[in-house]
C-alpha cells in the first residue's frame, strides 16, 4: 500500500482519473475507483467520494474488502475519518443493495403487493431502498398538447389571467383601503 502526503495528494487523483481514461483492466479500474475514493475522503469531500464509490461498486468493487486489503500494492491506505468511513460503508452498502433491486427487467422479480421487488435481507419495510418508485415517480402528459402553439396558449392564458386578477385585486384593495374616496 502506498502513502500520499498532502503534496501528492493532487498528483495522484489527477493519475488515478487519468488511468479510467484509457482501457483498464477490472481489477485496474477498481483500484483506481477505490483509490480515488480514498483521496477524496482525505481531504473531507465526502460528495466526492461517493461519486467515485457509486461507480466502483457498481462495476462490482468491495469497498469492504478494499478497506481491509493491507497486501494489494494498487491499493492507497484509506486516511479518512471514522465519520466518514462509516458514512462511506453506508453509501456503499446502498449502492449495493439499489444495485440488486435493480436488476435487469428479465433479472428483476414481481412487485409485491406492497410495491417492494424481492424481499430485502434487513426486512425494513420503511426503506424505500429496494422498492419500485416508478409509479410515484411517473408524470402523466395526457391531454396536454406540447406542442408550441400549444405552449404559447397557456402562456397567454395564465398571463391574461395574472393580469385581470390583479388588477380587480388592485381596485378591491384600493376601495378597501380608501372607502372615502368611492
Amino acid at each position: 500500500m502506498q502513502k500520499f502526503n498532502n503534496g501528492d495528494r493532487m498528483g495522484a487523483l489527477k493519475l488515478f482519473e487519468e488511468s479510467l481514461q484509457k482501457s483498464p483492466t477490472t481489477s485496474q479500474r477498481h483500484a483506481a475507483l477505490f483509490n480515488s475514493t480514498a483521496v477524496h475522503a482525505s481531504f473531507g469531500d465526502v460528495e466526492l467520494a461517493q461519486i467515485t464509490l457509486r461507480e466502483g461498486v457498481n462495476r462490482g468493487l468491495d469497498f469492504e474488502g478494499a478497506l481491509k486489503s493491507t497486501d494489494d500494492p494498487q491499493l492507497v491506505r484509506f486516511q479518512g475519518s471514522p465519520q466518514i468511513v462509516i458514512q462511506l460503508r453506508k453509501f456503499a452498502e446502498a449502492v449495493r443493495r439499489i444495485k440488486g433491486a435493480v436488476a435487469s427487467p428479465a433479472d428483476k422479480p414481481a412487485a409485491a403487493p406492497s410495491g417492494r421487488i424481492g424481499a430485502s435481507a434487513s426486512g425494513d419495510g420503511g426503506n424505500y431502498l429496494g422498492r419500485d418508485m416508478s409509479g410515484m415517480l411517473r408524470t402523466e402528459m395526457s391531454g396536454i398538447d406540447p406542442s408550441l402553439g400549444g405552449i404559447f396558449r397557456r402562456v397567454a392564458g395564465l398571463l391574461l389571467t395574472g393580469l385581470v386578477l390583479g388588477a380587480v385585486l388592485f381596485y378591491v384593495g384600493l376601495k378597501l383601503a380608501f372607502p372615502s374616496y368611492s
